[in-house]
C-alpha cells in the first residue's frame, strides 16, 4: 500500500490558494458581465449594515485590489486557515457577497465609466457614501474618478480608507488639496509603515485597551452616527489617528 507524505500547507500556500480562488471568480464574472447591456445597473451598492448604519457603500475584492504588502500584515493567514482581514472572513462566509464584490471589481477594472456612473447616480441621492468596506483603490485612474465623483457631488460626504498611499500622495503632489467632501484616511495596521508626507489623517487597530495610545481617537462604532454628528473619520483632521478595535 502506497503512502504519500504530503507537505503541510504554509500560511503563504493558504493565502495564495485563496487569492487564486478570488482571481478565478473575477475572471468568471468578467465573462458574465459582458452579456449585460446595462452594465452600470450590475454594480452592487450596499445601503448599509449594522456597524455602518444607513451609509451607502461600494466594495471590491479583498487582497486582489489591495497593495501586495497587505498580504503580510492585515491580509495574513494564521494557522493555515484564519485571516486577519475581516473582508476575507466575510467573503468566505457569504458567497453572495463575494459574487457582488467580484462583479464590482470586474466592472471597475474593465468598464470604469459604467462603474462610476452607478456610483455618481447614488451620490446624487445620499448624504454619505463610503468607498471600499472591502478592497482598496486599485490604480491611479480609479482614484482620479473618485476625485471627480466628489467634485460632481459637493452635497455628498465621501469617505475612503486606503493603504494605497502612493496613488493618493502622487495626486496631491501634482494637484494640491483633495475636495473638501472627500475624506481620505491612510489605514495603518499596528507597525505597518505609513508613507504620509502630507500628514493626512490615519487609522490603526488595537487588540487590547492597553494598546491604545494617548493621542488616538476611538471609533464611535457607527458610521452614520459619526457622520451626522460631524465627528470621527468624517471630520478627521491632518495628524489625527482614529483607532478601531480589531474584529
Amino acid at each position: 500500500m502506497k503512502t504519500t507524505n504530503k507537505k503541510p500547507l504554509t500560511e503563504k500556500d493558504v493565502r495564495n490558494k485563496f487569492i487564486k480562488v478570488l482571481t478565478e471568480k473575477l475572471v468568471m464574472i468578467k465573462l458574465l458581465f459582458k452579456l449585460h447591456k446595462n452594465i452600470s445597473k450590475q454594480v452592487s451598492i450596499s445601503n448599509g449594515n449594522m456597524k455602518m448604519g444607513a451609509v451607502a457603500s461600494v466594495s471590491l475584492l479583498p487582497l486582489v485590489t489591495c497593495p501586495a504588502a497587505c498580504r503580510e500584515t492585515c491580509g495574513k493567514f494564521h494557522n493555515n486557515k484564519t485571516c486577519e482581514c475581516y473582508a476575507v472572513k466575510l467573503a468566505n462566509l457569504r458567497p453572495t457577497v463575494l459574487d457582488a464584490w467580484a462583479r464590482n471589481t470586474a466592472i471597475a477594472l474593465n468598464n470604469p465609466d459604467a462603474y462610476f456612473k452607478r456610483i455618481n447616480e447614488t451620490c446624487k441621492t445620499v448624504r454619505f457614501f463610503r468607498f471600499h468596506v472591502s478592497g482598496d483603490i486599485p490604480n491611479k485612474d480609479y482614484f482620479r474618478r473618485m476625485i471627480k465623483t466628489a467634485r460632481d457631488n459637493p452635497n455628498c460626504e465621501i469617505l475612503a480608507f486606503t493603504k494605497n498611499y502612493k496613488v493618493v500622495n502622487d495626486w496631491i503632489d501634482k494637484n494640491g488639496k483633495l475636495p473638501e467632501n472627500l475624506h481620505i484616511l491612510f489605514s495603518g495596521w499596528e507597525n505597518y509603515p505609513i508613507d504620509n508626507p502630507h500628514n493626512l489623517p490615519t487609522t490603526n487597530i488595537y487588540r487590547k485597551e492597553q494598546d491604545i495610545k494617548d493621542d488616538w481617537k476611538l471609533c464611535g462604532g457607527n458610521c452614520l452616527n459619526c457622520a451626522c454628528r460631524g465627528v470621527g473619520c468624517w471630520q478627521a483632521q491632518n495628524g489625527d489617528t482614529i483607532a478601531f478595535k480589531k474584529h
